[in-house]
This record gives C-alpha cells, structure tokens and sequence, in this order.
C-alpha cells in the first residue's frame, strides 16, 4: 500500500486546468496507485480503485475492499486522494461521497470531480512517454532565421503533455534555421492520419552529439479549450498505447491513433530518410549537423563545446586525408544548414587543405580549421533582420561587428586552441591590411600570416555566395574581382590561393558546349579540368549526380561554354 506522507501544503503546486487534472485522474486510476484518507483521529489510508470519471462531472469508486470506510463517508465524512503518479505526488483538497450505489455485489462511490489537486515536486505537467516502435512526427514551421521565408523541420515526438512536448530533430536537417526564441508554428502527425496544430516556444535544448539529435522541449502556447481537450486525448492515447506495447500479451485492442494508415507517409520519421550525393557529403554533414545544432545552444546561453570542437576538426582533417577532391567536392553538397555553418566548413577545408601543401603540422591545422569552421557562427546569436538587410544603418552596421566578441565570449572553455591561432583566425579574419576591417581596425603590421590567409579565403568564399545585396559569383570571377585588392588583401596569398585551387576549382558548375552540366570534381597538375561529374540540373548535387566522366568521355562533352552559380 502506498501512503502519501504528511506534507507541508507550501511545496504543493495547485492544478486547475481541466485537461491536467483529467490526465492526473487518468494516471491515479491505474492499478495500485490511488489512496483514500479519512479525516479525522487517526486517520489512515486505504487503497482505493478509481473505476471510472466523467470530466467535470464525477469520480466512481469501488469500496467494495475498504468497506469498513463505507460508515464513516455515509454520515458525510470527508476524506483526500492522493497518489503518485509520473506527474508526481497528487493530494486533492477534502472531498465528500455524494451517493452510493451497489452493483453485482460491488459497494460504488460517486465523489464529485475534484476541480483542483494539488502536485507536490510537480513538473510541468503529466507526460506520456513514447516506446520503441511507436512514431508521431513533428513538423515545425517558421520564418528562416538566414531568410524571410517559412521553413519547416521534421523530427519526431518523444513525449506529450497537455502543456507542451518533448521532440527529436536531426542534426544534419539545419535546424538553427528553424528554431529561433521566438514563437513558432507546430504540427504533431500521429499514423492514422490525424493531424494537430498549436503555436509553441522552445523552453529548453539538449545536444546529443553522439546519435546526432537534438532534443527540444516546446511549451504550448495560449491553447484554447478545444486544443486542450484535443491534447488531452492524445497524451492519454499515447500512454494507453505505450502501456499496451510493453504489456507482453496484451489483449488491449492497438489505438486508433497509431494504426498506419499509409506505410509511405514521409511526416513519419523523415529524418531518417536523407540522401546525398556522394558518402564524403554524408560525413561533411554530420560535421555540419554538429556546428548547426552548436549555434541554436549557443542562442540559448551554452558555449561552445571543447570537446566536440576538437573531435570535429579531427574528422574534417580526416575527410582531407582520406580523400582531399572528394572532402572539397562535398561543400558543395550541403544546403540545409545556416549559411554560417555551410560558409564555416569551406573556409575551414580550404585553410587546413592550403596549409597541408605547406607542410604544417597537423595540430596547428587542426586548430586552424577547428576556428574556421566556427568563426562565424556569432551571427547567428545577432538579430536575423542585419543579414537580410540590403543596406545597413550605422547602427546595424556597428552592431554587425560585435559578432566576433559574441562568438570569443563561447570560447573560453576550448583550453586547447591555441590564443594565437584564435586570434589570428576569429578575431581577424575580417580585418584588412589598409585598416579598413574590423572589428579593430588593424593594419599591415599587426596581422600575422594566419589571419592573411583566413582573410584570403574567407573573402573568396562569400563572393560565391548570395547576400541581399548581390548575388552569388562563380569561382572564376570571384578571384577576378579579388585580384585587384591588394590594398586590403595580402598579395601574395591571392596568388597562392589561385595557383593551388585552380581557375576552375573542384565544384564549380559547368556547362558544356553540347548542353550538359556537370561539377568539377577533379584537376590535373595544371590545374586544368580533369573529372567531372554529370548533373541533370543547375541545383546544388544531390543523390541524382552522374558517374565521374574524365578522359576522352570527357572530351566528347565538347569545350566548356558556361560557368555556373548553382540555382536554388
């Protein structure tokens, strides 16, 4: 028998809402659970059976095992509830039977429904966990944060209460763009087709690195009553189904909710479903996941993570080492994550892939590319209205530059990266030889080579991408245009960058002189075009990405007529 102990009524929380307290009726009526205690001298507990509630309505006792009690609550004697439940320690305020009833020898007992309990240690409210094998999709929708337009997230539910829920996203699906502080749009899509809408906040975020998930906890957000008792059904579905997976020979017939009503209904369980075009595009990704989800925690008011800092520079120094044309190819294959993160990893490669042709000892490219891939990610902690902006104010502009002290602000724990290298590549990248940078304003004289080369290649990637106030250049013109700087941008290193990836580097998108596009994935000692891979579109490479054509098949392609910037 469990007794409720004694305590004191300040560290129980009141509940009121009708849904939570039909869940906690709900959880109290399971076998072994319920307690009924008489006021009074000597009051004891007994265990109690709810059989059945009407909401709002009443409570059905069987007291056909606790007759003895039976006397006392005829001359109106009053008496609490109480029991645990997963939502914790329930005890209502003193109830009264108000009529008896005897059915096939049972002593019944209907009490009027409680409109308020109390939950001692209390957590946001009762939650049905989802088992193994048990799917609900989640989709949610809201304004891009790189963007001005709707964007969604797939995940999967992991647990529901009639405040909120608990759900999973994969890492790789960008999810920094979907899930700001503000309140967004969310979808539950159970099997059988049924679909529930609310607006929801994020409440809290957890990485979990290791499966590539992260976990986010949403707090719905001014429901009305009908979207209560809606929620309310569900969570009681949910924990009547998860009960009946884990009773073995259950006789309890599946829930309405969870029998599938088409197997191929990609709201369940999308996020397993990615594709992409090359398997060095896959690790990329994983790598790209890890920095997306680093962001959204990081606007939550973590810093950034040592550990798995240095773990991912590893494996992009890896992706070099394993295959150096497949590793910068695979930048290309990306595109659900932030632009900072996309732009964050080409830069990193790029860097650790010049200097690795300059003999430089893996641990300082190690720390060279574990600050590029994260230099830019204090963007991500600004308001999104700066980089949509064409035109920026004076205002917008000087705030646009506390991005590297917002980022250098999450670094204090990642003891391993040398202060120098840090320095060089996220507090100077964006500095320029004539003063002109910022956030310093450094000269000549006070950038050392490092912060050159990040300035070099960072630069050379963003004119190969799209702002608000231009489009996105191909690889050629890009260093066509930064040819000229030698004011702001070190000379020599210009050079060097050129010569060691070529006019036409791995994943530019060409077009050939009898109409076919394909991606650069391969140069000979020249420099000059060696393999390329077939595309059917002008879109970034997906899995549909042709076989490597190089040699006289290559030929048989005619002479280069175009060189592209991919559509999107």
């Amino acid at each position: 028998m469990n007794e409720a102990p004694v305590t004191a009524d300040n560290e129980f929380t009141p509940v009121n809402s009708v849904v939570e307290l039909a869940t906690y009726y709900d959880a109290l009526s399971q076998p072994g659970v319920a307690n009924l205690t008489l006021l009074g001298p000597g009051e004891k507990s007994h265990p109690l059976v709810i059989v059945e509630q009407l909401e709002e309505d009443y409570l059905l006792f069987d007291l056909t095992a606790i007759r003895d009690v039976a006397p006392s609550l005829r001359r109106g004697g009053k008496f609490i509830l109480s029991g645990y439940t997963p939502g914790g320690l329930v005890r209502s305020n003193p109830l009264a039977v108000r009529d008896f009833s005897s059915v096939e020898g049972r002593l019944l007992a209907y009490v009027d429904w409680p409109k308020e309990i109390h939950v001692q240690q209390r957590r946001a409210s009762f939650r049905a966990s989802l088992r193994l094998g048990m799917h609900v999709g989640v989709l949610v929708r809201s304004a891009d944060n790189d963007k001005e337009e709707l964007v969604e997230l797939q995940g999967d539910l992991r647990d529901l209460s009639a405040t909120g829920c608990l759900a999973e996203f994969f890492m790789q699906d960008g999810v920094s763009r979907v899930l700001p502080d503000i309140a967004t749009e969310i979808a539950l899509h159970f099997p059988n087709g049924t679909s529930f809408e609310v607006t929801a906040r994020v409440r809290h975020i957890k990485n979990d690195n290791d499966r590539q998930v992260m976990a986010v906890g949403f707090e719905f957000e001014n429901p009305s009553k009908a979207q209560e008792r809606e929620v309310w059904n569900y969570v009681r579905e949910i924990e009547r189904e998860a009960s009946r997976s884990a009773s073995n020979g259950d006789s309890r017939n599946e829930s309405e909710l969870f029998r599938i009503r088409d197997e191929d209904d990609d709201r369940l369980g999308r996020r397993h479903k990615h594709q992409y075009a090359t398997p060095m595009a896959r690790r990329l990704a994983r790598i790209a996941g890890y920095l997306d989800s680093q962001m959204v925690v990081m606007r939550q008011g973590e810093a950034v993570s040592s550990q798995q800092l240095s773990l991912h520079a590893d494996r992009l120094l890896d992706m070099l080492d394993d295959d150096r044309e497949e590793a910068l190819f695979s930048v290309h294959c990306i595109h659900r994550e932030s632009r900072w993160v996309r732009h964050g990893l080409a830069v990193a490669l790029r860097m650790a892939d010049m200097l690795g042709s300059q003999k430089v000892p893996r641990e300082l490219r190690k720390a060279v590319a574990a600050s590029a891939m994260v230099h830019d990610l204090g963007k991500g902690l600004l308001p999104q209205d700066i980089w949509r902006a064409t035109t920026l104010s004076t205002e917008m502009y000087e705030e646009m530059h506390t991005h590297v002290d917002a980022l250098l602000d999450k670094m204090g724990g990642v003891k391993w990266l040398a202060p120098v290298v840090r320095d060089n590549v996220i507090a100077q990248i964006n500095e320029r030889l004539d003063g002109s940078g910022y956030p310093l304003g450094l000269k000549a004289d006070q950038l050392g080579q490092l912060a050159r080369i990040a300035a070099v290649v960072d630069s050379m990637d963003a004119l190969q991408r799209s702002r608000p106030d231009r489009p996105a250049k191909p690889a050629a013109v890009a260093a066509k245009l930064m040819q000229p700087l030698v004011d702001q941008f070190d000379e020599s290193w210009l050079k060097k960058y050129v010569t060691h990836f070529g006019v036409l580097p791995i994943g530019s998108l060409l077009r050939f002189e009898k109409g076919v596009f394909a991606w650069v994935v391969g140069l000979d000692r020249q420099k000059r075009v060696a393999k390329v891979r077939v595309s059917p579109h002008k879109y970034a490479p997906d899995e549909k990405l042709g076989t490597v054509i190089a040699g006289a098949a290559l030929a048989e392609l005619g002479r280069i007529r175009d060189v592209l910037v991919p559509e999107t």
